[in-house]
């Protein structure tokens, strides 16, 4: 049986970050042992675990999942924040999944003759990957890396390094960036870009991948252990009318040693085909792992901020573990009260973060198409009485990904904001799909259901229904056909 979760549930939140100190880290394995005892297989060795009563209670689903697993049979990897303690390891917080527990980083070389690849003189291969939609990371994807620069993460089989993540050195980094292929564009007014041009098909759905400094308080630099928060966008994806919407996330994390992120996201998500495990999941782990990598998909957007509070920060990550726990445990419900983008903004209210997105009443009444039919509305959000309550009193960016990622930057960049939150530095980064033979996605849909928009979400959402998702399943378009349909995603910019 399926379960609504309910906003309610998540008021309380549940305090599982203790206070920071100087921190050690691992990776590794979680291996229940039982009676609520849990050990650390990492290539370090093996450790006690020693965690609050709070930890402990996400540590199951995160050794045992129930509904998501790695499709090549494998447990996932994390990395453990705590204290070393001989063969004991004291936790501060829950893990953070990572696609495996080794990184290499060098340009990626490709012997044509051998048929090898290597980094550094060393011998890697690529990880496990999965057909979704028809598509998966392919010989395509391979070789848009040969001669770049990457940070590789995966483990070792004897000699051979196993790539299951891999993303371009220094797209998440505190260095200063390289020049993007639209310095000018930018330069001449940052926010018009970040707010509308970006999306456009001619960018979105380009391999121009860059990270650009988008405000730098005077004569600051960033130092190791400062603190970084993001918020992060995905986009449609090519191959499907389903993803219109794309999927918002927020996380925090710090600079290390050299300058690159030790960060992550605080990822909501349902039982999938993606092998997604609902939690924080690292940077690298969320964007370009070979099968749960956004960006495998769609492209991304991304903006960074420095300096914010680490312990404000630490509320949001606490407030949403509850419902992490849920999501690996139980087969829930997307609504519109409860889903990706819902969650995130409570929490982040609870960092003192918050959107700028109240609007009037002829705005939201425009973004409801209040000539559809209830039964239209249903085929969206599910009950037609609760989709009209709540989408007529609430802002589309409550619920929707690109007004919500849209909302916190037009909040973000506000001169009063930057001083209260003690904002000194903030980035943006555009990260595009990684080739393959699957279709190329883009911008997100930016309208639910719109008097004005013949293209809204509810246009696709109609699409899936008849072409993907139809009741008579023989009625469903092949793949040849709905390649011939696809195109109609370029509508959305």
């Amino acid at each position: 049986m399926k379960f609504n979760f309910k906003c309610s549930v998540l008021l309380a939140a549940m305090m599982v970050t203790q206070p920071l100190f100087s921190a050690d880290f691992l990776t590794g394995h979680i291996i229940d042992l039982g009676n609520n005892e849990f050990e650390i297989s990492s290539p370090e060795g093996q450790f006690q675990v020693i965690a609050n009563d709070d930890i402990k209670k996400s540590l199951p689903s995160l050794a045992n999942p129930v509904y998501v697993k790695q499709s090549n049979g494998n447990p996932y990897s994390y990395e453990f924040k705590g204290e070393k303690e001989g063969n004991k390891f004291k936790l501060i917080q829950t893990p953070t999944n990572i696609p495996g527990p080794s990184s290499l980083e060098g340009v990626l070389v490709y012997d044509e003759g051998l048929d090898i690849y290597t980094i550094n003189g060393k011998r890697v291969e690529f990880g496990y990957t999965k057909v979704l939609n028809h598509y998966s990371f392919d010989e395509i994807s391979k070789k848009s890396f040969v001669g770049k620069k990457i940070i590789a993460e995966g483990a070792y089989e004897g000699d051979v390094f196993i790539m299951q993540a891999l993303t371009p050195s220094g797209l998440f980094s505190a260095t200063w960036p390289e020049k993007s292929p639209y310095e000018n564009l930018i330069n001449q007014n940052p926010y018009k870009f970040i707010e509308k041009t970006v999306y456009k098909n001619k960018i979105s759905k380009s391999q121009n991948t860059f990270r650009k400094v988008i405000y730098n308080e005077k004569g600051y630099q960033a130092k190791p252990g400062e603190s970084v928060f993001l918020v992060t966008l995905s986009g449609r994806q090519g191959d499907s009318f389903g993803s219109v919407n794309g999927h918002f996330v927020a996380g925090l994390g710090e600079v290390k040693k050299d300058l690159s992120l030790r960060a992550e996201v605080s990822n909501a998500y349902v039982v999938n085909g993606k092998d997604i495990l609902s939690g924080n999941t690292s940077l690298t782990n969320y964007f370009s792992n070979l099968v749960q990598g956004q960006n495998n998909y769609r492209p991304t957007y991304t903006f960074i901020a420095y300096g914010i509070d680490k312990e404000k920060l630490k509320k949001f990550r606490d407030f949403l573990e509850p419902s992490h726990i849920l999501f690996r445990t139980q087969d829930l419900d997307i609504t519109l009260e409860f889903n990706c983008t819902t969650e995130t903004a409570k929490g982040l209210s609870l960092a003192g973060i918050v959107g700028n997105h109240k609007r009037t009443l002829l705005n939201r009444t425009l973004d409801l198409n209040n000539l559809a039919i209830p039964l239209r509305v249903a085929s969206v959000f599910g009950e037609a009485g609760e989709a009209f309550a709540y989408t007529s009193s609430h802002d589309k960016e409550d619920f929707q990904p690109r007004p919500a990622f849209q909302s916190y930057i037009d909040s973000l960049k506000n001169k009063k904001v930057i001083k209260e939150l003690g904002i000194k530095r903030m980035d943006y980064v555009f990260y595009g799909q990684i080739p393959s033979a699957r279709p190329v996605g883009g911008a997100p849909s930016n309208y639910t259901f719109n008097v004005m928009v013949k293209h809204d979400s509810l246009f696709y959402r109609n699409l899936y229904e008849k072409y993907e998702n139809n009741e008579n399943k023989a009625d469903n378009a092949s793949k040849e056909e709905l390649l011939e349909l696809l195109p109609l995603l370029d509508k959305v910019e």
